[in-house]
């Protein structure tokens, strides 16, 4: 079994298209999305048919896809809110409303077997949409505990915009990276392409090369409207998180 593991799209299209494209030049047969579909990008319906069209063996929804869901609450009191207040409005205008409430269904956490090996699928930990499981970080001991509770041999996980392969405490972790920016220094789209079989293995990430010059002309036009976007548009350009 092939599998391609992808995760934090945000909206980017033309990098998700060009790791669908990578993944079946590289014979995946099946995909697993860790989360952060629609948000900070300029194209989240169509991202999010275009993953349903993958037909995923696993969906879950990060931190970022919950904004739609809390986007009563949101008040825009500071300038700051009222950007970010902006930039969800953007994605809930443009998202259909069945894919906006199918998106509110996909679970946080899926637990499965694949090929004899036991998996755990998160965006941040299974237990926090909004933390990151970070190789150069060692867990707490109350975490390591709830992870070795856990009774699994691979947990995938995103949400950090950093690929990472690491075993700790006897479990692989896996992350990805992400396709729509990233936070390593490269600026190309990232993901995972697992190969499985009778309980083994093995993971290459797969950086992958697509337009980013023309969505980075199409995210500076945007931003005329939408302030926040600059932080979008300085991960394209610089493959790290604006501080």
């Amino acid at each position: 079994m092939k599998c391609a593991v992808l995760s934090d799209i945000h909206g980017n299209l033309r990098a998700f298209e060009a790791v669908l494209a990578d993944a079946k030049a590289s014979g995946a047969d099946s995909i697993i999305f860790l989360g952060d579909l629609i948000f900070m990008g300029l194209d989240p319906q169509l991202c999010y048919d275009l993953l349903m069209e993958q037909k995923p063996i696993v969906a879950i929804k990060g931190n970022t896809d919950e904004n739609l869901e809390h986007i009563a609450e949101l008040s825009g009191t500071s300038s700051k809110e009222e950007h970010l207040l902006k930039l969800i409005k953007y994605a809930h205008i443009r998202m259909h409303e069945q894919a906006k409430k199918h998106l509110a269904t996909l679970p946080t956490v899926k637990r499965m077997e694949l090929e004899g090996l036991s998996v755990l699928c998160c965006h941040g930990t299974p237990y926090s949409v909004d933390e990151g499981i970070y190789q150069n970080q060692p867990f707490s001991p109350a975490f390591a505990k709830q992870l070795s509770d856990e009774k699994v041999e691979l947990i995938l996980s995103g949400h950090t915009h950093i690929h990472a392969d690491f075993v700790r405490n006897g479990i692989r972790f896996i992350n990805p990276g992400a396709v729509g920016y990233s936070f390593d220094g490269d600026v190309r789209a990232s993901y995972a392409l697992l190969s499985l079989s009778d309980g083994s293995v093995q993971c290459k990430i797969r950086r992958v090369e697509y337009d980013i010059k023309r969505y980075q002309m199409e995210v500076e036009h945007a931003m005329e409207g939408f302030k926040l976007l600059d932080r979008l548009q300085y991960a394209l350009t610089y493959g790290k998180p604006l501080n």
